[in-house]
């Protein structure tokens, strides 16, 4: 059943205790799918009155900001997460994240540090935080906890894709280009997640082929490129003619939505 087809069922959910997670629900479908940001942030800020405490329709409202460029407004809702339900698994993984978009690696290193400590079998928090240990340069550390990662969760490819990247970026290109082919068979008979495949292509060099990765993730609506506008990843590609004309085409299509 289409997004569009289940959000329309959720308006005549009656009243009850799960109309806030459906709204919320809807809100996120609209956002990363739909690309409709001022109707998922409607859903979000209603679910938000109807149930207050559910911690996390605030988290999926920073990452909605997040796209709109809000980064304030996004770290006001992880505020006001951490007020309402402080357990909610993905709220550390989260604060970590914004940190890293926020290019202020140093402090999404020691949240991620905490992070580990709360949560040390959820394969997200050890994601973002290796991505802030790779930006700041401490490579190593990073492959190790994107290792792990891909331990937890083998069957997510673009965790390989990214430990492939910090292994190029460590001069071992042969173990990279090995992931980079592993990626490509299972492409074969299997989803594997284009943007990330961008990433790792041009940490091996390969810039046409990179580009034509993040044109696949743009033409099958990849769920990661609700960040692209403030990613670290997509700084190599930001001066280039055609990177500029998919943010546009992006930003022309949220805002016709």
């Amino acid at each position: 059943m289409g997004i569009l087809k289940c959000t329309h069922r959720l308006d005549s959910v009656a009243g009850g205790g799960l109309r806030a997670e459906l709204r919320a629900n809807r809100g996120h479908g609209l956002h990363l799918f739909e690309h409709q940001l001022e109707p998922a942030e409607a859903e979000f800020l209603a679910a938000m009155q109807e149930k207050p405490s559910l911690g996390t329709v605030y988290v999926r409202a920073a990452l909605l900001y997040v796209t709109m460029d809000r980064l304030d407004d996004a770290a006001a809702m992880l505020v006001r997460c951490e007020a309402k339900d402080p357990l909610v698994p993905t709220l550390p993984a989260t604060n970590v994240l914004l940190r890293f978009w926020r290019r202020d690696f140093d402090a999404a290193i020691a949240y991620g540090k905490q992070a580990i400590e709360l949560h040390p079998y959820l394969q997200i928090v050890r994601v973002n935080y290796a991505q802030a240990l790779e930006f700041s340069g401490r490579l190593p550390e990073a492959l190790a906890q994107y290792k792990l990662a891909s331990v937890m969760s083998p069957d997510l490819p673009w965790l390989r894709a990214l430990e492939g990247t910090c292994l190029a970026k460590m001069g071992q290109t042969a173990g990279a280009q090995e992931i980079l082919d592993e990626l490509e068979h299972l492409r074969r008979s299997e989803y594997v997640d284009a943007f990330y495949q961008c990433v790792l292509q041009h940490a091996l060099g390969h810039r046409a082929e990179a580009m034509a990765e993040l044109e696949r993730a743009v033409d099958e609506n990849s769920a990661f490129l609700y960040s692209m506008n403030v990613d670290p990843k997509m700084d190599a590609f930001r001066g280039d003619a055609r990177y500029q004309r998919l943010e546009a085409g992006r930003s022309v299509k949220a805002a016709r939505a």
